[in-house]
């Protein structure tokens, strides 16, 4: 799961930049994931809600 947040979190950073950045790689990016670049937010919620659940996983193994 903290692999789930981490991919999230990295991902969320790459649509953030392209939804600044509007030429190059970022035309590519923001064709894809047309929705991530408008809200990279999402992602970012996302990834915490994913750590909270890994802490709660791990939590519960002790």
């Amino acid at each position: 799961m903290f692999m789930i947040a981490s991919i999230l979190t990295v991902a969320a950073g790459v649509f953030y930049a392209a939804s600044i950045n509007n030429n190059g790689w970022a035309m590519q990016v923001c064709r894809y994931g047309d929705i991530f670049c408008m809200n990279p937010s999402w992602l970012v919620i996302a990834a915490v809600l994913s750590i909270i659940w890994a802490f709660f996983l791990r939590v519960d193994r002790l």
